[in-house]
Formats: C-alpha cells, sequence, structure tokens
C-alpha cells in the first residue's frame, strides 16, 4: 500500500529504512538511536548496518553511517510533524546477534552459526508498542498484519507467528481505540481472498489482483469522499502519463501532456501536485528528445 499512496499527492515518507518485518525491529528503527561503527557488517567488498535494509550499503563504513544517520534525522522531523503512521507485522520472528549480544534486524548473509532465532511474545510487542503510543500522542497509528507467508520459517512456525502478531495488533487497538486502527489486510487474503488465482506463481505472495481489491477496502476504510475525487483524476492523469502513443502521434501527446501541467492548479487548488509535475515535466522532455533523434 505504501507505492499506491506514494502516487498520489500526498505528503509522506514511505519505508524510509527500507523493508522492516519485525514489530520490535520497526520500533528499534524509530528510535533513531546513534550509531556504532563496531555493528556494521562486511559483505565482500561492502559494508551494511543489521539494523537496516541492505538498501543502505557502501564500500566505506564511515560513508554508511552517515548515509544512514542522514535518513535518520529526516525520518524523525517527518514523524514529529505527520498525523498518521500505517505500520505493517511481518514476522514475530528475529535474530539475535551472538557477537552483537542484541537482536539485529538484517543478517546480511553473514554465517549462520552467529545468529541465534527467537520469536517475540505478544507482551513484548504490547508493552514495546504502549510506550511508543504514549511517547507520540498525536500520531494516528494504522496497524496491519502483512498476509505474505514467511515459509523460510516453516508453515507451523509461519502460523504461530501471525497469530502473534495479529493477537498484539488486536491488543494495542483495544488499548487505545482513539488513536490505533487495526486494518485486515491478513484476513482479507486469508478468508475474501483465500483462492489461489489471487497469488503469484510462488503461491506466496497476494498478485496485482488481490493488492487492488486489499487497496481498494483500504481507500473505503480511510480516504475521505474528496480524497477518493483526487485519487480518480490522479490516477487519469498518470493513465495519460504512461500512454505510449504512435510515432506520427508524439506531437499531439506533447501537447496533451503541456495543457495537462498547465491546468495542474486548477484540478488540484488545494493539493501539492509538484510530484505530478515533475512526472510530466520529465516525460515531456523524454517525447520531444525522442522527436530530436
Amino acid at each position: 500500500m505504501g507505492k499506491r499512496l506514494d502516487d498520489l499527492s500526498l505528503k509522506l515518507l514511505n519505508q524510509p529504512f527500507g523493508t522492516q518485518f519485525n514489530p520490535l525491529r520497526i520500533l528499534k528503527a524509530l528510535a533513531f538511536e546513534t550509531l556504532k561503527a563496531t555493528d556494521v557488517y562486511t559483505e565482500g567488498d561492502f559494508f551494511l548496518h543489521p539494523d537496516f535494509h541492505s538498501d543502505f550499503i557502501s564500500q566505506d563504513p564511515e560513508s554508511l553511517l552517515a548515509e544512514i544517520q542522514a535518513k535518520q534525522e529526516e525520518t524523525q522531523s517527518f514523524l514529529n510533524q505527520a498525523d498518521t503512521l500505517l505500520l505493517t507485522f511481518g514476522t514475530a520472528y528475529f535474530y539475535h546477534d551472538k557477537i552483537l549480544n542484541r537482536p539485529i534486524a538484517n543478517c546480511h548473509k553473514q554465517a549462520s552459526q552467529r545468529f541465534d532465532k527467537h520469536m517475540n511474545q505478544v507482551s513484548e510487542i504490547t508493552e514495546a508498542y504502549r510506550a511508543f503510543i504514549k511517547n507520540h500522542p498525536n500520531i494516528h497509528l494504522v496497524l496491519t498484519v502483512s498476509p505474505v507467508r514467511h515459509t523460510r520459517d516453516g508453515m507451523m512456525e509461519n502460523s504461530v507467528s501471525k497469530a502473534t502478531l495479529r493477537l498484539a495488533a488486536h491488543e494495542i487497538a483495544q488499548e487505545f481505540p482513539d488513536q490505533v486502527t487495526y486494518f485486515p489486510a491478513f484476513e482479507i487474503m486469508m478468508d475474501e481472498l483465500r483462492d489461489y488465482r489471487f497469488y503469484e506463481k510462488d503461491l506466496i505472495h497476494p498478485n496485482e489482483m488481490a493488492v487492488d481489491y486489499i487497496w481498494g477496502k483500504f481507500k473505503e476504510t480511510y480516504f475521505s469522499s474528496e480524497l477518493v475525487a483526487l485519487e480518480i483524476a490522479w490516477e487519469r492523469i498518470m493513465a495519460t502519463l504512461s500512454h505510449r502513443p504512435h510515432p506520427t502521434k508524439k506531437h499531439l501527446h506533447i501537447a496533451t501532456l503541456e495543457k495537462l501541467k498547465e491546468e495542474l492548479p486548477i484540478l488540484f487548488p488545494r493539493v501539492n501536485y509538484s510530484k505530478l509535475a515533475e512526472k510530466l515535466a520529465a516525460e515531456i522532455l523524454s517525447l520531444k528528445a525522442s522527436l530530436g533523434s
């Protein structure tokens, strides 16, 4: 859903630290703790950090830490101004690094004997989120459980993990009904879309049809009528942007895009349409360049 939201005019920050699966590792990333050079892993000629996704990678450890710190500062500033935080719980399992003597978020292909595998209990998750919510009283927290099975954990283990996440999310939402809501992506996939025609070929990940359906349910739950109308207008422009005209019609398509760009202030008078304007400008430049080649 993050990618769908990112395509709209909303002011948001989508997965600033890369994908995080464990609810407590997510909170650790949002604690913005001071980074330690001694925590960095090496993988071949590269350096990575065990608390962050491999999106953060460098051939120099200092550059890696500086990049992560910059993202921490950006995220902390954004979080302090945000009114909504959407978090997806993926697995209750986590790995404990026996050398660093602490839990980590990503093993980054280090030797397996370096780690012990554990599972968070419901009480651990609820206690941690209770503290986070009390420290962020102005944020509406939307929790959801990922329907993607973590088959590497084992099917029975995955079921226990998902049950743990679901119960924790339930207890958090029950304790903070004015501040926390639960969106049932897991239940929609498991109960409404239980046929395998809604899955990719790996029979694990929801396919585009399933994602569209869940996205529709999300919009019904959280979008105002104004935002729904805005999304429809936005999608029409995106469809025009993605159109690939016949070579003989490129001049006409450029004119159409230029007209749309001029009309953005009228179409979206109270909305930041800068992302859309940038996309239109880039496509216009690309088409003009192709005419000159």
